[in-house]
């Protein structure tokens, strides 16, 4: 455990982030997506879930979201979500049939309970708010209103060990740990064994990263494996927030100086709710080059559950 833990807290990290981008969760029946609302990922409980190229959502976590208020009639067991203005949906498990705002409308595919709870085609929001919605494939996502940019972090914060372990069924994994508040999975990042980490704060993903033992290099080569990660980092998100280490490209002896200084050299981004750091730290008798993606929204909580295990 307290590898690991040790593995987080050096600020490390950032576990093949295309995977998350680009790979949806699969069982055999479904995809899961990702779903944004207004640009930012949902914090339904539940995940979005492709069938038959439908996209359904979990009904009462994107709707409170949308602050619609959820009432089930004790005797017909009608679902209705209606909002301050009037706005309002009413369905039936087993139904395709929907009333919204007064009109009868037929769903693309029936009103049906997983996992305990009710989802709907993503296309009734369309109809019941007047948003534009849409999925991308390619990426595993979907969304309501705004559609997320590219450079968007699109890792889905708050999924659960379970469904991680799904989504990386075909990596190896070496450690499964827990504490208290925090569960980590430990992969195999690498056939050369670099590591990759998913922690979980209460169940819920909260950091995801890579780290590679780089102890092999001198001096320079390690101080330019720090600068190709900073430049590719600040290409794609613009300038780190203060106090980060940018590399003096045309001065190498300065940036060798500083980090035999420091001992490490670090940057990060904000993105979002996403913070993206990169990490090149003397680690023992060698040095580990790292990245890391943490939600900002529960990182401090992170941190400090995280110290109080070390």
């Amino acid at each position: 455990m307290k590898k690991i833990v040790d593995l987080m807290l050096m600020g490390g990290l950032a576990i093949f982030v295309a995977l998350f981008s680009f790979t949806p969760l699969t069982s055999a029946a479904s995809v899961h997506y990702t779903l944004y609302i207004d640009g930012k990922v949902a914090a339904a409980q539940f995940p979005t879930v492709v069938e038959n190229n439908t996209t359904l959502i979990p009904m009462k976590s994107v709707l409170t979201e949308l602050n619609y208020t959820m009432t089930v009639d004790s005797k017909t067991k009608a679902i209705t979500a209606r909002n301050s203005a009037g706005s309002f949906i009413t369905v039936k498990t087993g139904s395709k049939k929907a009333t919204i705002n007064g009109s009868e409308v037929l769903l693309p595919a029936l009103v049906k309970t997983m996992n305990g709870t009710t989802y709907i085609p993503l296309s009734a929001i369309r109809n019941l708010t007047g948003q534009s919605i849409g999925a991308d494939t390619s990426w595993g996502i979907a969304w309501i209103g705004e559609k997320p940019i590219e450079t968007d972090i699109t890792i889905p914060w708050g999924i659960s060990p379970v469904e991680v372990k799904a989504l990386f069924s075909d990596k190896l994994l070496i450690d499964e740990v827990g504490k208290d508040d925090i569960h980590i999975l430990l992969y195999q990042g690498s056939p050369e064994g670099d590591e990759a980490v998913c922690l979980f704060y209460k169940n819920k993903l909260a950091k995801v990263g890579y780290a590679s033992d780089i102890s092999d290099l001198d001096g320079a080569t390690l101080v330019g494996v720090y600068a190709g990660m900073f430049d590719s980092f600040a290409k794609r998100y613009g300038d780190p927030v203060a106090g980060s280490d940018a590399p003096d490209l045309n001065n190498i002896d300065q940036n060798i100086a500083r980090f035999a200084n420091k001992g490490y050299l670090s940057s990060d981004w904000k993105v979002g709710d996403t913070k993206i750091s990169i990490l090149l730290k003397a680690e023992g008798t060698g040095y580990v080059a790292s990245m890391q993606y943490a939600d900002i929204s529960v990182e401090k909580q992170v941190d400090a559950a995280l110290d109080a295990i070390k």
